[in-house]
């Protein structure tokens, strides 16, 4: 589909306000780092029928925004960006039992960070290069949120210090620390006993494809908005335009998954009735959280967006831990959690000088 069927004329572009961005990107924040406690105190069993239901939120939230943005085109590669998330999301399955919650999300968020980053700042897979004013601005200021997540590593709730087996649902949380455990439901781990190098390598390896994963989801619209001129003549600068491709790829997928996993279950899969809503919920928080990922993306461009946005949900996170969840506590924590805070602070700042240029 070339999606040219309404005009031959390239879209106008609208000069947003780069305040609007630096919004969303705020908004993008606080919904990632929320987005698990409306499941803090609910089972979801193997995780599978959890994460359905949540893209069911996610999907239900696309058509909101769709019908509040009058229903722009409909792009068929943006479904890819969808397909590649719920991908990412049902290999965590794999590798949390194994490697932990703390190691994988290490590994797949500071994959995906780099590659977020570096796919738009490079021009990698045939997106236009996004420059800054400051390069080295930019350069220092990855390197220390990825250095952060290492801090925020050394950061033990009361039920991880307790042997609880409890585990990050496959939900993909865009950032490097593992302080909202409580708010994450319990589901079994493989002994540790049992777990083999091989084991592990795998698991890693699975980890880092996943973040991998997780950094292309907005590629496909990314490419879309970088061809306009020459490819897509009825696309749009603006980010809310690819939701709602982007959120049925999701559906689509999951539903795929989903089947394959009740085919295997013998159509006995593990559902936990009461998590039901508080999954679809979670999938809301994610699907608004998302939407204004894209759109900082579109108003800030990736270099910038993708590593504001993948260090500031786990210090919202980790907030709702100390103050609500209460699974954080003592002075080692807090102080750990105020080092790591203030790296992520400066890289923050260091990001926002780095300031982007208009392509």
């Amino acid at each position: 589909m070339n999606n040219a069927t309404t005009t031959n004329a390239t879209t106008p572009d609208e000069r947003t306000p780069i305040w609007v961005g630096y919004i969303s990107v705020l908004i993008s924040v606080v919904f990632f780092g929320s987005n698990f406690v409306p499941a803090a105190k609910y089972p979801i069993g193997d995780g599978l029928s959890f994460q359905f239901f949540l893209c069911c939120g996610i999907w239900v939230t696309g058509v909101i925004i769709n019908l509040i943005i009058k229903n722009p085109p409909f792009f068929p590669l943006v479904l890819i960006g969808g397909l590649l998330w719920t991908t990412g999301n049902i290999l965590s399955v794999f590798v949390i039992p194994i490697n932990g919650l703390g190691l994988s999300m290490l590994l797949w968020c500071t994959s995906n960070l780099f590659i977020g980053w570096a796919s738009g700042h490079f021009g990698w897979f045939g997106l236009t290069p996004e420059n800054v004013e400051n390069p080295a601005f930019n350069y220092i200021g990855v390197a220390i949120a990825c250095f952060s997540g290492v801090i925020f590593l050394a950061i033990r709730t009361g039920k991880i210090e307790n042997n609880v087996q409890e585990r990050q649902p496959i939900l993909h949380s865009i950032d490097v620390v593992n302080t909202s455990v409580k708010a994450v439901p319990e589901i079994n781990t493989v002994p540790q006993s049992i777990v083999s190098i091989r084991m592990r390598v795998i698991a890693s390896g699975l980890a880092i494809i996943a973040g991998i994963l997780f950094g292309l989801v907005f590629t496909p619209s990314t490419y879309i908005q970088d061809h306009r001129k020459d490819k897509y003549p009825t696309a749009s600068k603006n980010g809310l335009h690819y939701i709602f491709s982007m959120y049925t790829g999701i559906l689509l997928a999951s539903s795929f998954y989903y089947g394959i996993y009740i085919v295997a279950k013998r159509n006995r899969p593990h559902v936990h009735v009461e998590s039901i809503l508080p999954a679809f919920i979670s999938g809301i928080m994610w699907g608004i959280a998302q939407a204004g990922f894209l759109v900082a993306n579109s108003v800030l461009s990736q270099a910038i967006s993708f590593p504001l946005i993948s260090i500031g949900p786990g210090t919202i996170a980790a907030l709702w831990s100390i103050f609500y969840l209460k699974d954080i506590a003592g002075s080692r924590n807090y102080l750990i959690f105020t080092g790591g805070t203030l790296l992520r602070i400066i890289a923050a700042v260091l990001i926002i000088l780095s300031k982007p240029i208009s392509n």
